[in-house]
């Protein structure tokens, strides 16, 4: 795998391809792959696609639609086909081009949705605001069977230029009106939770491994700053939602709110002073008991005095 600051090579093939050094941080965050990859040997062709397809998202970006609609065709012919690219395909596609599996099966929605010759067609056509559908908004419209409501779906974005979230709460009032609001199942959500947490615990390992070390240098030129400020944008909302999806949880759970008020420094010292009250309190309540005890002796024991004097 290549290295922060070294040459960008195309694995698999057998021949490296070199291209122009590129910014070291930049290239961490852009080509970091996990060597987890190696682990297991893929199969031939798979390897050949997934050099291709890297190549074609590099070139044209991750928002580019081709491109990720080719990542979405190569899932697709992995699931279907074991015997050529392996039981493990869509495992080893995700380690190695850096993405989460259940992004790559969306992926491959869109791909079983609509062919590349319909996908193209799609792409000539412009929206309201002329700008071509986006990958994001198929990815919406991919997870409805009906063909026919995809088509209408589709013609409502390119008509209205509806952004992706307008689209989606669309497509959300029209399954509830309709009564087609699939139930919610609470333990293949938590699975899902558990798979995603643990790969991005591992990804941010990566990059506290490679990329922090990188951060020592000098900071990045303007065409690349604006997307780490982009990311780190993105970082921030990624934590805030997960502080709030984590409380929710522990408040399911069982455990305490994160909320709830803990006793100060204060509470505890004046705690500590009612216990030491009390001690004394129950200290000084004993003696003046023994003490009390010890008089009534000796008033005994003086009444006592003169009848044994007239006895003897």
């Amino acid at each position: 795998m290549a290295r922060a600051g070294a040459w960008l090579s195309c694995r698999g093939s057998g021949q490296e391809e070199k291209l122009m050094p590129r910014y070291t941080a930049a290239a961490e965050v852009e080509t970091t792959v996990d060597e987890q990859a190696q682990a297991e040997e893929m199969a031939p062709e798979l390897r050949e696609r997934c050099d291709k397809v890297r190549k074609a998202l590099a070139k044209a970006g991750p928002q580019d639609t081709r491109a990720r609609y080719q990542l979405g065709e190569l899932v697709k012919d992995a699931m279907t086909d074991e015997e050529k690219y392996g039981k493990k395909a869509v495992a080893q596609i995700a380690v190695s081009l850096g993405y989460d599996e259940k992004t790559l099966y969306r992926y491959a929605q869109v791909a079983k949705a609509w062919s590349l010759d319909e996908l193209n067609e799609l792409l000539k056509r412009s929206s309201k605001t002329d700008i071509p559908i986006g990958f994001s908004h198929l990815l919406e419209i991919a997870g409805i069977d009906d063909k026919r409501k995809r088509k209408k779906y589709v013609n409502q974005v390119l008509k209205e230029g509806l952004s992706v979230r307008e689209l989606k709460v669309r497509i959300t009032a029209e399954r509830v009106a309709s009564g087609e609001e699939p139930e919610i199942d609470t333990p293949k959500t938590l699975s899902g939770m558990r798979s995603a947490s643990k790969n991005w615990l591992g990804r941010v390992r990566d990059w506290e491994e490679r990329l922090l070390p990188a951060l020592n240098e000098a900071p990045p030129p303007p065409e690349v700053r604006a997307k780490f400020e982009e990311m780190l944008e993105q970082q921030r909302e990624l934590v805030k939602r997960l502080q709030n999806v984590n409380e929710r949880l522990d408040s399911w759970l069982g455990a305490p709110p994160a909320s709830a008020e803990q006793p100060t420094l204060k509470d505890a010292q004046e705690d500590e002073l009612e216990e030491d009250d009390e001690a004394e309190a129950s200290v000084d309540a004993e003696a003046h008991d023994h003490a009390q005890a010890e008089d009534e002796e000796e008033a005994e024991e003086e009444a006592a005095a003169p009848e044994q004097a007239r006895t003897a």
